[in-house]
């Protein structure tokens, strides 16, 4: 039966690919909770994070409070920044190679034209980073060309010699200023992931793994929730796959179960010919009667897949799983604070992990901190608003056994 108010939670967080240590996921977490606090009428207070570099871990306490509930959440970062911050430390002449032939990779295998059959939007979100680099080409061939056409006698190899300085110094402006690197690296983790060649991440993966079974185990807890975002998304369907492996009771016996994905790039893997293996693992991981599983999407998040069925959209058997949950950003953020936003697509696609400021049933610190058991408001939505009184009061009510054991779809 699932808790009424949820009084500890244990929160397993998979993030993106940002070059994000743990002080700094700390220092981020602690600001945007206090817009938590604010438009709930809450108070919390936030340990300092313990952080393990050899188990790629760090931990938090949040001890959250309303006037009639108190939920303490054991936040555990599942880190892997350091894979992202050893990319961002290569050069471009390392860089710009292995992104054309990612690229090159994803087009060729037939990923790009799955991407374009799924989403229109994703498909031009994978195209900016060509079109961009196209552009950086072509400035760079413009720029001999016009000082010929204007009079000045530049030999070939002096223009030729000309044209990579002009191509090398715009990848620094306007390349940096347009997020071209970071685009280039992201895809080429991307491609390593789906060729599982990348040293180190496995046995990473694995460690997250036994963490969650470890979890999993301690009845203290009323819920443990596995949250991944963007490309964490993927990442999380593997290390669930393996704790089922480790576990096959995983989620009967303890607490409530619930992984929640949010602006998924889990698609941006498995729609590659070659990643059969998180198609497997996707497939086993929804037949888990066990296991709920919920992803949130919304419609400016353009580095996600909207409106899709990420089970269905791989070709595998309808599991009723995950419950697909459109949300509106523009309801977590004040009016101007989504103007300031609107065209920031990384912002936006952020703001799944960020502070809401307008109460809205989707909320990231409502979920990791607050009493209300994700079940009910995967089930109520809207609705669940509605137990918050101004003063921050909750009036907590017995949520359906079925949507937090069997799951359902939802739109």
């Amino acid at each position: 039966m699932v808790a009424e108010i949820v009084k500890k939670r244990c929160f397993l967080c998979v993030g993106g690919y940002e070059p994000i240590n743990a002080d700094w996921w700390h220092q981020r977490f602690v600001r945007e909770i206090e817009r938590f606090e604010k438009t709930w009428n809450a108070t919390t207070e936030v340990s300092e994070p313990v952080t393990s570099d050899k188990d790629g871990l760090a931990n938090w306490k949040i001890d959250a409070r309303g006037p009639n509930w108190r939920t303490e959440t054991d936040f555990v970062l599942l880190r892997w920044d350091d894979f992202v911050i050893a990319d961002f430390a290569r050069s471009n002449v390392e860089r710009v190679p292995r992104g054309i032939l990612a690229f090159g990779d994803f087009i060729i295998s037939g990923a790009a034209y799955r991407y374009l059959r799924s989403s229109v939007r994703y498909f031009l979100f994978f195209l900016y980073p060509l079109i961009l680099l196209a552009g950086l080409i072509a400035i760079a061939a413009a720029v001999p060309y016009v000082l010929t056409r204007v009079g000045l006698p530049i030999p070939a190899p002096l223009a030729a010699l000309l044209a990579i300085a002009v191509f090398a110094g715009s990848l620094y402006w306007p390349g940096r200023l347009f997020l071209f690197h970071y685009l280039l690296d992201d895809w080429i983790f991307a491609h390593e992931l789906v060729h599982q060649s990348r040293v180190g991440l496995d046995a990473r993966i694995d460690r997250f793994a036994r963490e969650l079974v470890k979890r999993d185990r301690d009845r203290s807890y009323d819920e443990v929730v596995v949250f991944g975002h963007s490309l964490g998304g993927a990442l999380m369907m593997e290390v669930v796959d393996r704790a089922l492996k480790l576990d096959p009771a995983l989620g009967k016996n303890g607490p409530v179960l619930w992984l929640m994905s949010t602006g998924s790039s889990l698609l941006k893997i498995a729609l590659h010919p070659k990643a059969e293996w998180i198609r497997i693992a996707t497939g086993r991981v929804a037949d888990a009667p066990s296991v709920n599983w919920v992803e949130y999407q919304a419609i400016v998040d353009v580095i996600s897949f909207y409106k899709t069925d990420p089970v269905v959209e791989m070709g595998l058997p309808d599991r009723e799983r995950p419950i697909v949950q459109q949300v509106k950003i523009r309801r977590m953020l004040e009016p101007a604070t989504y103007k300031r936003f609107w065209g920031n697509f990384f912002r936006l696609h952020r703001q799944f992990g960020m502070g809401n400021e307008l109460r809205y049933f989707y909320d990231y610190f409502q979920i990791c901190c607050g009493p209300a058991p994700l079940a009910r408001r995967v089930a109520e939505r809207d609705r669940l608003c509605e137990a918050f009184a101004e003063d921050g009061s909750y009036a907590g009510t017995e949520a359906p056994a079925k949507a937090a054991r069997a799951g359902g779809k939802s739109n």
